[in-house]
């Protein structure tokens, strides 16, 4: 009989699923499905979550939550009461505060002190990325903090924390070497509202297309209410809404660079799936990002436009070669760095340490 350990989650998501289905294979999970993102029903979530755990966790053999917020903190405290590990997966939000841009889980003070505890309390955390434990960001020069992560906030905390890379389908995400469509950039990043719209640089990309106007640039992910809020599309920009994988990847199959300009990031997973398919990428100095790059793209230190004008001017006029050369260095970094599989080990050493 398979043992059996519990996951926990604030909403359902792709990469949730895919840690779900690579523990499934060796453990039985038990994953409430409590859907933590309207925070006006917490004390509701609360006592779920409560019966939840005393009914399971007497012969569960771990527990993994992920993402630190409200969420967190009772299956930290019942944890150290039945005496189970458990590990926090931090993901961004949760290390990161931009009160401008009304985004980071740590610009609430309330929100701060249930992830504070929650990461004391704890046996090991597990960041996607090392610039979530402890960064600077230069890149957003109006930020109000100029580091970010959970070692700035919280300094006190001496949890000890395993970086844990998120980890992609090699096989899944494959051109195949399909022809690339020249001077064609995409950016993918779930957009609700206009300060996710700044937070993933969409601004920029626009500001971009309208000087470049011989290039193509498709963005996916951006809702319709988003878009009637815009005031000028240029006419080489094609906008979809946020598109289901196979439908996303046929995008990522024609397009020759990849452009995640965000002013804040932990892993992007749509980065890395779109340079397994060759997509030569170009990204903020935020996070994960220069660490997935490295050699592979081109790294954008500054959200200043003159700035990032002049390595556009850069970018466009590199020629073929240099660029097949990089569409393939940007596959076989996520190959040799990143893998699904690689995560996978990851998780199951901490389980059979126990």
């Amino acid at each position: 009989m398979k043992q059996y350990i519990i996951y926990i989650y604030p909403s359902y998501s792709s990469f949730i699923k895919k840690d779900i289905d690579f523990l499934s294979k060796k453990f039985t999970l038990k994953s409430p499905k409590h859907n933590w993102l309207n925070s006006k029903l917490a004390p509701i979530r609360f006592v779920q979550q409560f019966f939840f755990l005393i009914k399971n966790i007497h012969s569960c053999k771990v527990i993994y939550v992920m993402f630190g917020g409200y969420w967190s903190l009772l299956p930290t405290i019942f944890a150290k009461v039945f005496n189970k590990p458990v590990y926090i997966i931090l993901g961004g939000t949760d290390c990161v505060s931009f009160p401008s841009l009304k985004y980071g889980s740590l610009r609430k003070p309330i929100l701060a002190y249930f992830i504070k505890w929650s990461y004391k309390l704890c046996d090991k955390l597990l960041p996607v990325s090392e610039s979530l434990v402890f960064c600077e960001n230069n890149y957003y020069h109006k930020s109000k903090y100029k580091h970010q992560g959970y070692k700035f906030f919280f300094p006190d905390i001496s949890t000890p924390y395993k970086v844990i890379y998120n980890g992609f389908d090699i096989n899944y995400f494959n051109d195949n070497k399909h022809e690339k469509i020249s001077n064609s950039f995409i950016c993918i990043a779930v957009i609700n509202d206009m300060l996710r719209f700044k937070l993933k640089g969409i601004d920029i990309i626009l500001k971009l297309a309208n000087i470049y106007q011989d290039c193509s640039f498709t963005i996916i992910g951006i809702s319709k209410n988003v878009i009637q809020q815009l005031s000028f599309i240029p006419e080489n920009v094609n906008i979809y809404p946020f598109l289901c994988q196979d439908d996303f990847k046929k995008y990522l199959l024609k397009s020759e660079f990849i452009m995640q300009l965000s002013i804040s990031e932990g892993f992007p997973n749509s980065l890395c799936e779109a340079m397994l398919c060759r997509c030569i990428p170009i990204g903020s100095s935020v996070g994960a990002i220069p660490n997935i790059i490295k050699d592979s793209g081109y790294i954008i230190e500054s959200s200043k436009i003159k700035y990032i004008e002049t390595k556009f001017n850069d970018i466009i006029s590199s020629n073929k070669t240099d660029r097949q050369d990089l569409a393939e260095k940007a596959r076989n970094r996520i190959i040799n760095n990143f893998s699904i599989s690689k995560r996978q080990n990851a998780f199951y050493e901490l389980i059979n340490t126990k």
